[in-house]
């Protein structure tokens, strides 16, 4: 387990130092994005949440070993090695790739009868059976790769003006800008979760009809929210976010049976 999913925080008992959450957030990085990136909500999110971050093979801490290709192929991985404790419900977050692989995930939890989460929160990215609005860019050369980096803002300018740097990065970023624009999942029943969708107001890789698709994915409830910013709204709004997070977390817990 630990070397799929990084601790950001667990929760301790004070007086017998053992493990009382009261939920489990489990959380699933952008293209080219490892389990740091949400090392800031541990800050922010109720102590009485465990959070766990999904580290990627090839990315952050596992950057020496091969990457994935496959959006399908990670969520069985991850699904490999996840280790429940029934007694204690989790919600899944995604945001733009992590989406996707947070929805395959939950799809090979279900095939494996393996507990499910309480709560789907996917953020950035279209119904996964929807079309994309743009034209691939995973094979596109260096310059009009690193242009589209720049537009959608999540590559530090530093990495993007440091060539030792963006050669370290590139080959991530394409793998998975490669998994994402080559995924085509099968035609599958919807799943008996609840899905929230995250968008950004000004996201100009997801429209507000791609991000409703999601609808079509579950067979209980789904809510749209929508947020000030782009693409990277979770960074543009994070305050914002993290807080409806804990709103729809929240009652996710209380619409338990």
């Amino acid at each position: 387990m630990e070397q799929h999913l990084v601790r950001l925080r667990r929760r301790r008992c004070e007086r017998c130092g053992s493990v009382v959450p009261r939920a489990r957030l489990i959380c699933m990085p952008y293209a080219g994005g490892s389990a740091t990136v949400f090392r800031p909500w541990r800050e922010v999110v109720p102590s009485d949440i465990d959070i766990l971050a999904v580290e990627y093979a090839g990315h952050g801490s596992r950057i020496a070993e091969p990457l994935i290709e496959r959006i399908d192929t990670l969520g069985d991985a991850i699904a490999d090695a996840l280790q429940f404790e029934a007694a204690v419900p989790y919600v899944m977050f995604g945001h733009s790739m992590g989406s996707l692989v947070a929805f395959e995930l939950c799809h090979a939890l279900a095939k494996r009868r393996a507990p499910l989460p309480i709560l789907l929160v996917v953020a950035g990215h279209r119904g996964p059976h929807e079309p994309a609005a743009t034209a691939p860019v995973h094979a596109a050369p260096n310059a009009q790769f690193v242009a589209h980096l720049r537009d959608l803002g999540a590559t530090p300018p530093e990495v993007l003006a440091c060539p030792e740097l963006l050669d370290l990065m590139l080959p991530i970023l394409r793998n998975d800008f490669h998994a994402c624009e080559t995924y085509c999942p099968p035609r599958r029943p919807p799943l008996p979760v609840s899905i929230a969708v995250y968008g950004g107001l000004a996201d100009a890789e997801t429209d507000r009809d791609g991000l409703l698709a999601w609808k079509r994915e579950t067979s209980v409830r789904h809510v749209l929210r929508m947020f000030p910013g782009g693409h990277f709204f979770i960074r543009e709004s994070a305050a914002r976010v993290v807080a409806m997070l804990q709103r729809d977390l929240t009652d996710a817990l209380a619409d338990r049976p």
